[in-house]
């Protein structure tokens, strides 16, 4: 452990980072995976840090002796929920002071006094630092795994609804439009832009044969009624981040709600390459009919076609409808994440 003097530590608050800070950054995460055993940082700050994000986001980096021990991502664009971050702390400097400034300087940029903090695998250290700065535990996502070699039953579709591939270029805004009206009520998901599709397009792990999407009416005149974006990533892809996808029941990752999201909390725990139930969706006005549940059955199978021995999923620990479900359908609870609040 270092025990570094809190004058040694020079600290930066940038808009966006350049090609070396993204490197360090990058780093970083991959030390703190590695230790911890999950990535300190969602699929979605990732995505931001290779792609670039929006206006309201900022980067806190803390160095000594120049090489990076800290990192924050602020992100304030949520004007409902209020700004949300994540962080992380090389291992040899915890305990040292740097997670508590890490977070002081959160505090201080949040632009309307609101925080919230992401934690994801619930850190043992997270809890005790949260309460010191004043926040409290305001949301818990569960992860949830099944093993793809158990018994899956054929889904059973409503009438008159088909399923297909997503058609890259084709289905692009139709997608997005069913995708708002799915989420409306989590923004981080239903926030989702044609920038944030084509970054996650132009991903490693995309693929449009398994981006699954139900549609109804005769050709030529269809609609898309649903969908089941899966996913399938190793130690080195990021999970969930923390939208609950689940469109049936308005859960990220397959809560089956009609309506279903967790993308900005996705993060990758160390493992061999595995499924995911990434984001299911289902138009409001076909709830109640089974959609959800088929879509992401349907979904499994793809994943378990594809010999992949596991599949996961996340789902708001409050979301009793989803969690039954999951269960249902062979789940179990294996990890979780957890929001702390000012």
């Amino acid at each position: 452990m270092i025990t570094p003097p809190a004058a040694a530590v020079q600290w930066e608050v940038l808009p966006r980072l350049d090609e070396s800070d993204i490197s360090d950054v990058s780093l970083l995460v991959e030390r703190v995976a590695e230790n911890d055993g999950i990535r300190p940082l969602s699929e979605h700050v990732m995505l931001h840090l290779r792609y670039g994000g929006d206006a309201g986001v900022r980067h806190i980096l803390a160095r000594l002796n120049g090489a990076l021990i800290g990192y924050a991502h602020l992100d304030a664009t949520d004007e409902i929920s209020g700004p949300s971050a994540e962080l992380a702390v090389t291992p040899s400097a915890r305990r040292t002071g740097v997670g508590r400034q890490l977070v002081a300087h959160l505090l201080r940029e949040a632009p309307d006094g609101r925080l919230r903090i992401w934690a994801h695998g619930d850190h043992g250290g997270a809890g005790p630092l949260a309460s010191v700065m004043g926040m409290r535990r305001s949301r818990t996502l569960w992860q949830m795994r099944r093993p793809l070699a158990a018994a899956l039953p054929d889904p059973v579709w409503p009438d008159g609804v088909t399923l297909r591939s997503f058609l890259p270029g084709i289905d692009d805004d139709e997608f997005l439009a069913l995708n708002r009206r799915a989420f409306v009520d989590l923004p981080d998901q239903a926030g989702l832009t044609p920038d944030d599709l084509q970054a996650r397009m132009c991903e490693p792990w995309f693929d449009p044969e398994g981006f699954l999407i139900a549609v109804e009416g005769n050709a030529g005149n269809q609609r898309i009624v649903g969908f089941h974006w899966t996913k399938v990533h190793g130690a080195d892809a990021h999970r969930h981040g923390h939208v609950e996808r689940s469109g049936e029941h308005g859960h990220e990752h397959g809560e089956h709600s009609e309506h279903s999201a967790h993308d900005h909390h996705a993060h990758g725990h160390g493992h061999e390459p595995m499924g995911e139930v990434y984001v299911v969706g289902v138009a409001p006005d076909r709830h109640g009919l089974g959609l959800g549940r088929a879509l992401t059955l349907a979904g499994l199978q793809h994943l378990r076609s594809l010999g992949l021995p596991d599949a996961m999923l996340y789902v708001d620990a409050s979301n009793t409808t989803a969690i039954r479900l999951y269960t249902d359908l062979g789940f179990s609870r294996w990890d979780v994440d957890v929001e702390f609040s000012t």
